[in-house]
């Protein structure tokens, strides 16, 4: 059937616009299957908006001097009534692809606000907590302004709220980049650098943006065969990041020699399953309540 033909050649080129190594690419029963999924996705998003089917997971930060909670990341996880238990990776690159991510991750500095609020009226003590602000946002010139209207909706203090960003968004609009986070930080808000080292990673980024955590990619600490440059190259960000007056904070730790290592190094944060997975909020609240 020339129509099934054409749609199929079409899905493949589709799914691979962006490969450059694929230069010729079959269709298969796979690549059905993903395109199904999409559909199934953005079908059900709107929805599972409303219905607050995407729950805020944390993931604590421990201070690598005295291991004890000192912050967390706020992580989205989606329970979809049928499908049950979706991992971000399933739905956060079709969200991307589609815009909706841009809902999304306000709903996430919403719920992160309210609870912050939430505790912070129990007198409970807080810790700040950080949320991923996608590259997507970028292209707003009042962004500032929209994310102090959402966290002051819960008379929540801007120091609580981390906000993350990945450094591909240097490379977008630069100069809307550096006036957000210039306002963010002129508002009380930290501003942190995500995945530093993961891609394309450029000493002009530190140099022109002013930003108060500078977290280091797991990346580093992945590749056994690597692992003593890796360790090296760890050990002259933090001493740059300290002489720029910033934050460390080393994500996807997985062992006790790598925490050693950080201590050492004078780190500040560790995330990682080492010390803890990200978690719902009642888990997290019930592990960290003393």
């Amino acid at each position: 059937d020339v129509e099934v033909l054409y749609h199929n050649a079409y899905t493949a080129c589709e799914l691979h616009a962006d490969d450059s190594d694929h230069k010729i690419t079959f269709f298969d029963e796979e690549m059905k299957r993903q395109r199904l999924w999409e559909r199934k996705v953005e079908d059900d998003m709107e929805r599972a908006l409303a219905a607050k089917e995407f729950k805020v997971y944390l993931q604590p930060k421990i201070s690598a001097s005295e291991e004890k909670l000192a912050g967390a990341e706020a992580l989205v996880r989606w329970i979809h009534p049928q499908e049950g238990f979706i991992p971000p990776n399933k739905f956060i690159p079709i969200f991307e692809s589609n815009g909706f991510i841009l809902k999304l991750d306000d709903y996430m500095l919403e719920e992160v606000a309210r609870q912050q609020a939430e505790w912070i009226a129990q007198e409970r003590t807080i810790v700040p907590i950080s949320v991923n602000v996608s590259r997507a946002h970028f292209t707003r010139e009042d962004l500032a302004e929209h994310i102090c209207e959402i966290v002051d909706r819960y008379k929540v203090p801007h120091s609580c709220i981390e906000l993350e960003l990945t450094e591909s968004a240097f490379f977008d609009d630069k100069k809307v980049l550096l006036q957000t986070v210039k306002k963010l930080r002129d508002n009380g808000f930290l501003v942190s650098m995500d995945d530093f080292g993961a891609g394309y990673s450029s000493l002009n980024s530190l140099k022109e943006l002013k930003i108060d955590v500078l977290k280091i990619d797991a990346d580093f600490f992945r590749n056994v065969e690597e692992v003593e440059r890796g360790m090296l190259i760890v050990s002259e960000v933090i001493d740059l990041a300290k002489k720029l007056d910033m934050k460390i904070v080393a994500e996807g730790i997985e062992s006790r020699d790598q925490v050693d290592f950080l201590v050492q190094q004078e780190c500040d944060l560790i995330q990682g399953y080492f010390f803890a997975k990200p978690m719902p909020v009642e888990e997290f609240v019930e592990k960290y309540k003393q």
